[in-house]
């Protein structure tokens, strides 16, 4: 292997390297930040819906209904309401059409979603309820009808007790579509770059070997 051929792949390897880290650090954090902000849209919406809920429970003209107790068991659980019998608040009727709002009891059975439907339960895990009952949130990515989700649940507290698991979900996958194009044609580039830049480094390699060639050469006349 010629020491121009050495000096052109050392060039490349080099600058191969380069983009890896820049191109996954890149990723790293884009896939981070668009996270971020699917989570802070989840959080605003469900500060929006969780307050209606309370103020459920404290306006005298409303009536809530009354959930099963945590100890029911899921026969006894009632059919889920939809969304406008369980609330004439605006928050209820202009529910991005992005978003999947759910309402469970505490025992975690469904009991109000758009159509009142049991098909519309959105998952929650055993440590996810766990979570709740002890007042706090919850996050989980979990797949609904093959397609990826982040799912947000809250607990929604009456008098310190856990009456309601408030659920808002958003699909993932136009982050996952956006961080998919991203690597690919991330990767188109860098290796259009490499393709590149190999030509030039074999061009500049041979720029700047040419007085020690022009001197081998020489060196083998004279011997």
């Amino acid at each position: 292997m010629s020491i121009r051929l050495r000096f052109t792949l050392l060039y490349n390897a080099i600058l191969a390297l380069t983009l890896a880290i820049f191109g996954l650090a890149l990723y790293f954090v884009l896939a981070k930040s668009t996270y971020k902000a699917l989570q802070g849209d989840i959080l605003h919406s469900s500060e929006k819906i969780g307050g209606s809920i309370q103020q459920l429970q404290m306006d005298p003209g409303e009536i809530i209904p009354s959930p099963p107790t945590p100890d029911s068991s899921q026969d006894e659980a009632p059919h889920p309401q939809p969304f406008e019998d369980f609330s004439g608040a605006p928050d209820f009727q202009h529910i991005s059409e992005r978003e999947i709002v759910r309402i469970l009891d505490a025992s975690g059975n469904l009991v109000v979603s758009p159509r009142g439907s049991m098909d519309e339960a959105l998952p929650l895990s055993p440590a996810g309820l766990q979570a709740l009952r002890a007042q706090r949130d919850w996050w989980e990515a979990a797949p609904v009808n093959e397609q990826p989700m982040l799912i947000y649940s809250r607990p929604i507290i009456f008098g310190g007790k856990l009456e309601y698991i408030l659920q808002v979900a958003r699909p993932l996958t136009e982050q996952n579509r956006s961080l998919e194009f991203l690597a690919m044609t991330f990767l188109i580039a860098s290796v259009l770059t490499i393709l590149i830049a190999f030509g030039i480094g074999w061009l500049f390699s041979g720029v700047i070997l040419s007085p020690i060639t022009r001197l081998t050469h020489t060196a083998q006349v004279i011997g």
